[in-house]
């Protein structure tokens, strides 16, 4: 069974003749009893009732609402205005911006639960990715955090990453029915999640607003140009192919069509409890390749972590909760220390309280400094049994070949920044949360 959704981001406040692109979407999918999960931006839901569009509000309440930042591409962006040092500070810009669009939003659709969240183009930000989690919005879509096996879900920094696997808006007006067929063939085979992402004013006019207003730096109001329209051609095509589509799909005993609701309910809900006998099994998954474990459960390295922490102290269980990364890169031994298990025990209870926030980048165990990672090793073969162990000089991060847009991301110059975006933080900071990754249980661990 492969699971489609059918997400929209909902952005386009500029062009009032494009908010048509959202009815005729909402109503194709309402026609066929299917419900689309419609990303909405903030100024875009206040657009839409000075534009006295109550219909496109009503047709949108048949489906899913979810989030897609206050004001998109509108300077500063997410990550504009959280790309700094201090990150409580970074999180209240967020929430200042992120809980004002909630609230439009809550209040024009009537909604107060938001499955998901989806960053505004290029607009990765370790930030935002705590900050929504934070707010109660369990999924992240159309993320720059993806799995190479299968479209597999990926949490980071306690949140549920989703990739938009197809864009819908050029390839529908391109397609002929018969690559449609074979493209959902293969969608049947090879994908256990798959999402098919359209921005609806797309089919209506043919430039993005963003580009043609804040492309690096923002156009007054007063002064905002309207993209051209499409062709109707091009525009009956688009409504013929994805009619066609959503048919297609939902006849198709191999495809479920879902919300990211559901996909919540289906992979966020558990309660995950990490028990002390895991401890040796979870080990030779970590010898073999250090990297987040599936089996018995689904753990993160931060949880591994917190749990050998708990395990020194006497506890037998540990459950799991909200985890952190790094803001800075950890510490790493390099030469061989010797630690014995009273130092260790000794050196759980100095970092007892880190479960609530970034985890330090150094430690003490006896007389010597140790990383977070020379610091789990450790308490691993303690745990399983040994006196002493020897501490050998080892990367801390888990095996960023397996996430490589998050390995060779890097946000500097893309054309949704301004030219004063530095990216001091946001890029790092990203890759600095890996601790915080984690796959389904059960899954392949490996894309090799």
């Amino acid at each position: 069974m492969t699971y489609i959704v059918f997400s929209f981001d909902t952005e386009d406040y500029v062009n009032p003749q494009a908010a048509d692109g959202i009815l005729n979407c909402a109503n194709i999918l309402k026609d066929e009893g299917v419900r689309g999960c419609f990303n909405i931006v903030g100024k875009l839901a206040e657009a839409l009732v000075k534009w006295g569009r109550q219909d496109i509000i009503d047709a949108l309440k048949y489906h899913e609402i979810d989030l897609h930042s206050y004001a998109h591409s509108w300077h500063p962006t997410i990550n504009e205005y959280t790309d700094i040092e201090d990150f409580e500070e970074a999180k209240s810009r967020f929430f200042d911006n992120e809980k004002k669009a909630r609230a439009i939003t809550s209040d024009i659709f009537g909604v107060d639960y938001f499955p998901a969240a989806c960053p505004p183009g290029a607009s990765t930000s370790y930030v935002a990715h705590y900050g929504y989690a934070e707010m109660g919005v369990p999924i992240y879509c159309g993320d720059d955090l993806q799995d190479a096996v299968r479209g597999r879900n990926v949490w980071s920094c306690n949140i549920l990453s989703t990739d938009y696997h197809l864009y819908l808006d050029r390839y529908l007006i391109g397609a002929t029915k018969e690559v449609l067929d074979a493209k959902f063939e293969s969608v049947a085979a090879e994908k256990d999640v798959y999402v098919l992402a359209h921005h609806p004013q797309m089919a209506i006019i043919d430039e993005f607003c963003d580009i043609v207003n804040f492309f690096g730096k923002n156009t007054p109001e007063a002064e905002w140009k309207l993209s051209k329209p499409k062709t109707k051609e091009d525009t009956a095509k688009f409504y013929e192919n994805f009619t066609y589509l959503v048919k297609k799909i939902k006849a198709d005993p191999r495809f479920k069509i879902v919300t990211y609701s559901e996909l919540a309910d289906m992979y966020c809900k558990d309660k995950r409890t990490l028990k002390i006998e895991e401890i040796p099994g979870i080990k030779a998954q970590l010898n073999e390749l250090f990297f987040p474990v599936t089996t018995p459960d689904s753990y993160c390295i931060t949880d591994i972590f917190l749990a050998c922490r708990d395990f020194l102290l006497g506890k037998a269980s540990h459950e799991c909760g909200f985890v952190y990364g790094f803001l800075n890169t950890p510490y790493a031994a390099d030469k061989e220390i010797t630690v014995t298990v009273e130092e260790m025990k000794e050196s759980a209870k100095a970092i007892a309280d880190v479960g609530n926030y970034f985890l330090p980048e150094k430690f003490t165990v006896g007389s010597y400094d140790v990383g977070p990672a020379d610091w789990l090793r450790a308490a691993l073969e303690i745990l399983c049994g040994a006196d002493k162990t020897v501490i050998k000089p080892a990367s801390w991060q888990i095996d960023m070949d397996q996430f490589p847009r998050v390995r060779d991301l890097n946000l500097k110059g893309s054309w949704v920044h301004s030219e004063s975006f530095e990216d001091k933080y946001i890029t790092d900071r990203f890759r600095l949360q890996s601790w915080t990754y984690r796959l389904a249980k059960g899954t392949k661990r490996t894309i090799y």
